[in-house]
Formats: C-alpha cells, sequence, structure tokens
C-alpha cells in the first residue's frame, strides 16, 4: 500500500510511481489470481485534491495495458464534497464504475484483509 499525495508531487512522476506500483502489484499476484485491488483513502478529501488528468491516466493504464486485471476499487470514508466529483468521473469510467464500492475504514479491515495484514492506515 503506498498513499499518494498528488499535490505535491511532479505529475509525470505521479503516472510513473502509479505504472510502477500497478506493474508490482500484478506482479505479485499469486499463481492463478488475476485481479488486483485498488484502495483510495478519502478521509481528508477536499475538492482541490481532485485530479481528473490523473485519474485519466489510471484509468487509461488499466484500459490499454492491464484490461481485466482490476478487480475491485475502494473509495474508503468518502466525505460529502467527493459526490460531485464522483457524478463527473463514473461516466468516464465505462465499465469499471461498476467494481467502485463505496465503504468505510472498519469494512476495510473486516473484509478486504486478515488482522495481521490490515494497513497501518486501517488499524483501530
Amino acid at each position: 500500500m503506498y498513499n499518494m499525495l498528488l499535490q505535491t508531487q511532479d505529475p509525470v512522476e505521479n503516472q510513473k510511481l502509479c505504472a510502477y506500483l500497478v506493474e508490482k502489484a500484478v506482479n505479485r499476484l499469486p499463481p492463478g489470481a488475476e485481479n488486483i485491488l485498488g484502495i483510495f483513502d478519502l478521509r481528508g478529501f477536499r475538492v482541490e485534491n481532485g485530479d481528473l488528468q490523473f485519474l485519466k491516466f489510471l484509468m487509461d493504464v488499466f484500459y490499454y495495458y492491464y484490461p481485466k486485471r482490476l478487480g475491485q476499487v475502494l473509495f474508503v470514508d468518502a466525505p460529502f464534497v467527493f459526490q460531485p466529483m464522483w457524478q463527473v468521473v463514473k461516466p468516464l469510467l465505462k465499465s469499471y464504475a461498476s467494481l467502485v464500492r463505496f465503504c468505510d475504514t472498519e469494512t476495510v479491515r473486516k473484509e478486504y484483509f486478515k488482522e495481521e495484514t490490515v494497513p497501518p492506515d486501517f488499524r483501530d
């Protein structure tokens, strides 16, 4: 798991890091597994944090280079101010929009991780 603060980084460097992390996640899949899980921790999200260009890049990575590798996307603790952005972005995601689940940190802990593998940001 890697925390990205997009607004504090160079956009090209963000894209390089994103491509590297997706490749790393795909390479770490156990034999027989084909999908990765994307987790977006939206606690503290503000409108100025929304980076539509980066989101488009990320979707292009999955559409063109890793088709059918994205199994599910979790938007964790999305605040109310995220909803307008989601309404803009959702149609752009096409079929990937159906992979999105809004949930809270407790759901992430209980449904997606074993107790010993819960990332520090999602522990009590």
